[in-house]
C-alpha cells in the first residue's frame, strides 16, 4: 500500500520521499497550450500555482524519483474544441518521458488515449465520478487501471464498489470540495464559487449559516496549520486500517499548489499512520497518535475533518 503525494517542481521530491512518499503526482500544460486555448486550463488545478512549469523539469522530477512512480493529471473536466487532439499526443509523450500514468476525467481524452494503446496507464480522475460498482467495471473493461474515487463516498460505499481487475485510490488527506465535483458544471479557472456562496440566503436561520460556513472552513483545510506544522483539513488517517482490509492501493495526499513545508508535513503523517495500520493499529490508536503529532486535539475530537465520519458510526468504533 503506497502513500501518493504532490509535486509542484523537481525540488520536491527528495524531501517527500524522505517524509514517506511512495508515488507522486502532478500536473503539466502543454508547451503551445496557452496561444491555442488561452485561459483554459489543462487539468483541474490553476497551471500558475500547481503546475510543472515545463517537461524539461518533469525529466527531473522522472530522474530524481528512480523508481517510484509518477503519474501526471491532464484532468480538467472538459476541453475547448481540438485540445483532445493535442492532450491525447501529449499524454503519449509524457509516457515517452517516463510517466507511469496519466490521471483523465473527460471522456473524449480518455477513449482517445485508449485508442493510442495507452489504456493500462490510465487513472480515472474522481471527476469522472464512479461511484459504483457497475461503471467500475465499465472503465475497467476499457482497460482502465486505476480509479480515483470520488471525495464524498462512505467507506461502505467504497467497499461496495472495489471489484477484482483494477487499483481503487482514495482521499486521504487536504482540501476537500463543497460539492461533488464531477457533477459540478463549474471551473476552477473562473473561480471557486463553492467558496462564495451564502447570498440571498433569506429566511435561513444565522445559525444554519454559521455552521455551514464552518462546514466550508474545514474543507478549505481551515486556512491554518497546527503548531507543530501539520496541516488541518480533510483527514481520512483513521479510516486507513479499514480501507486497507479493503484492498486499497494508494492513499491520495491533496495540495500541489502547497507549500513544501504542507506536504512534507502531510506525507509524514500519512505514512506514521500508514505503518501503524500495517502494524495492527485500530482507529482510536492512529487517531490518538494523529493527534500527538498535530498537537492539536479538538478537531478530532468532535471529527469535524474526518473524510470518513462512518468509522466511528460501528459497534465500538472500531474497523
Amino acid at each position: 500500500m503506497k502513500i501518493l503525494a504532490p509535486l509542484r517542481h523537481s525540488e520536491e521530491v527528495a524531501p517527500l520521499l524522505e517524509a514517506g512518499a511512495d508515488e507522486f503526482f502532478c500536473g503539466l500544460t502543454p508547451p503551445d497550450w496557452e496561444s491555442q486555448f488561452g485561459l483554459a486550463w489543462a487539468n483541474r488545478r490553476a497551471p500558475e500555482s500547481a503546475g510543472i512549469s515545463d517537461v524539461a523539469d518533469f525529466e527531473r522530477i522522472i530522474a530524481r524519483a528512480g523508481r517510484r512512480p509518477v503519474y501526471v493529471a491532464l484532468n480538467a473536466p472538459y476541453y475547448p474544441p481540438g485540445a483532445v487532439e493535442m492532450l491525447a499526443a501529449f499524454g503519449a509523450l509524457l509516457l515517452d518521458k517516463g510517466a507511469s500514468g496519466l490521471i483523465v476525467a473527460d471522456m473524449d481524452l480518455l477513449l482517445a488515449l485508449v485508442e493510442a494503446g495507452h489504456a493500462s496507464h490510465l487513472h480515472l480522475s474522481s471527476l469522472a465520478t464512479c461511484s459504483n460498482a457497475g461503471s467500475a467495471k465499465f472503465y475497467r473493461d476499457l482497460g482502465v487501471r486505476r480509479i480515483i474515487l470520488p471525495r464524498h463516498l462512505t467507506l461502505s460505499e467504497i467497499e461496495e464498489i472495489l471489484i477484482p481487475g483494477l487499483e481503487f485510490e482514495p482521499f486521504l488527506l487536504n482540501d476537500g470540495c463543497v460539492f461533488e465535483e464531477g457533477l459540478c458544471a463549474t471551473t476552477h479557472a473562473a473561480g471557486a464559487f463553492c467558496t462564495m456562496d451564502g447570498q440571498g440566503t433569506e429566511g435561513i436561520s444565522p445559525g444554519t449559516l454559521e455552521r455551514y460556513d464552518f462546514w466550508k472552513w474545514t474543507l478549505n483545510h481551515c486556512g491554518c496549520r497546527t503548531g507543530n506544522g501539520y496541516p488541518m483539513g480533510p483527514c481520512g488517517l483513521c479510516a486507513i486500517p479499514r480501507l486497507l482490509a479493503s484492498g486499497i492501493a494508494s492513499f491520495k495526499v491533496v495540495g500541489r499548489e502547497a507549500s513544501l513545508e504542507r506536504k512534507e508535513a502531510s506525507v509524514r503523517i500519512a505514512a506514521r499512520s500508514l505503518r501503524l495500520a500495517q502494524d495492527g493499529a485500530g482507529p482510536e490508536e492512529i487517531r490518538t497518535a494523529v493527534v500527538e503529532m498535530r498537537g492539536w486535539s479538538q478537531m478530532c475530537d468532535e471529527r469535524h475533518l474526518c473524510y470518513y465520519p462512518d468509522i466511528w458510526e460501528r459497534k465500538g468504533g472500531g474497523c
